[in-house]
């Protein structure tokens, strides 16, 4: 979710692939003939997401366990590279493992913009790339035949928050924006605006802040003083937890602070039941999701880590087991014959019912809608807020920059 602003595509295969001396694409890999599959999660383990990439293990490690760490007769090797949120070193971390390691698989990407410079390397190198992050560029602008994205598109994000909010609040209308600056924010931004639109609601007012803003003060004087109904923080991490802190320090209880894309259960942990208290967020994933899968997923993950998983173990676990699923579909590791499985693929994900895209390699699933719970009303230190609606509308068509064909 950090910003991809001044590394083009030339400057990331020209400090990354390069490096490697020589292609690797061509290497062939044997079929259960008991060789080893490396697969990888890159992810940032130090930095302002370094919460998220020992999440992102634990679930891609309760995966492999379930195969018993093995696929179709091929040990999994999972090896492990810390990104630290940098475009630059996501590069040479992913170069590295494919050059030492043989790394054909990798999942891991938090920030957007360290997944968009490693998608570049997966395209030239042939390996097959599971991301997450907010962008939509991932399977829009720079959609690649190796490049795969789990998280929902930001318009389903954005399209079921603002639904709830329309619906359920038929009164507010005027919403102002804070809006991290980097690739993820501006995403969110331009769907907000597109979702708007559609359900009858007005942008009054938009302020972008950077990334490791910690005074956030000043962009809600500015949003009361246009008396919006709603403020809205397309924002996350550390920042989103900084501006909900100094929002709930105004008193103000007038105004519905909605985050479509902006706090996971790390985070609302930093913060007081009493801070989160009616707040509405909109989450890739949340504990509570009623299908087997997931409550199979939540009870392992309960008795391995004594918590609850959240977005990055979710994602860690479900990205990796979707993978497994498609090997065994297509009775082969071979990434190719790998892609072409899951292009169209639709199966039993812990969101129920799932498919992905063919052409975008967009996973399609919901996105869910929570609202937090009063202090009193929480079960347990987890039951921090009730799934009160999900949405699935996908990415119309049109709004859609992909060129692929498949």
């Amino acid at each position: 979710m950090i910003s991809g602003k001044g590394i083009d595509r030339r400057t990331v295969l020209k400090a990354g692939v390069a490096a490697l001396g020589s292609s690797l694409s061509g290497i062939s890999w044997a079929q259960g003939t008991g060789e080893t599959l490396t697969m990888g999660v890159i992810s940032q383990q130090t930095g302002t997401f370094a919460y998220a990439g020992d999440l992102v293990l634990k679930g891609a490690r309760l995966a492999v366990e379930e195969r018993g760490g093995s696929i179709l007769g091929n040990k999994i090797n999972l090896v492990v590279r810390d990104d630290e949120g940098k475009p630059a070193v996501g590069v040479r971390r992913l170069t590295e493992a494919i050059s030492s390691d043989k790394l054909r698989y990798f999942v891991g990407n938090f920030s957007s913009a360290v997944g968009l410079a490693e998608l570049e390397v997966a395209r030239q190198e042939k390996v097959l790339q599971y991301a997450a992050g907010g962008t939509e560029d991932i399977t829009g602008s720079r959609c690649s035949p190796y490049t795969f994205q789990w998280s929902a598109n930001a318009y389903t994000a954005l399209r079921a928050t603002l639904e709830y909010v329309s619906k359920t609040m038929p009164d507010k209308k005027k919403i102002y924006t804070i809006t991290a600056d980097y690739a993820f924010g501006q995403s969110l931004l331009r769907y907000a605006q597109v979702a708007a639109k559609e359900l009858g609601l007005e942008l009054v007012g938009n302020d972008n802040h950077p990334s490791g803003e910690r005074q956030f003060t000043q962009y809600f004087t500015k949003a009361l003083s246009t008396r919006p109904d709603l403020i809205c923080l397309l924002t996350a991490g550390a920042d989103a937890v900084s501006a909900v802190r100094q929002f709930h320090s105004f008193g103000v209880k007038t105004v519905q602070l909605v985050g479509p894309w902006t706090l996971e259960i790390e985070q609302m942990q930093e913060l007081s039941p009493a801070m989160l208290n009616g707040m509405i967020l909109g989450l890739n994933y949340y504990q509570d999701i009623d299908t087997p899968v997931n409550k199979a997923f939540v009870e392992r993950y309960l008795k391995a880590y004594k918590t609850v998983p959240s977005y990055a173990a979710a994602y860690g676990y479900d990205s990796m087991r979707t993978l497994f699923m498609a090997m065994e579909k297509a009775k082969s590791i071979d990434v190719e014959a790998v892609i072409k499985t899951l292009e169209g693929m639709q199966y039993d994900s812990i969101f129920g019912p799932t498919h992905i895209d063919a052409r975008t390699h967009q996973t399609v699933r919901p996105y869910y809608v929570v609202k937090c719970k009063a202090p009193d009303a929480m079960k347990n230190k987890f039951d921090m807020a009730a799934i009160v609606s999900q949405g699935e509308s996908p990415q119309p068509p049109e709004l859609n920059q992909c060129k692929r064909t498949v």
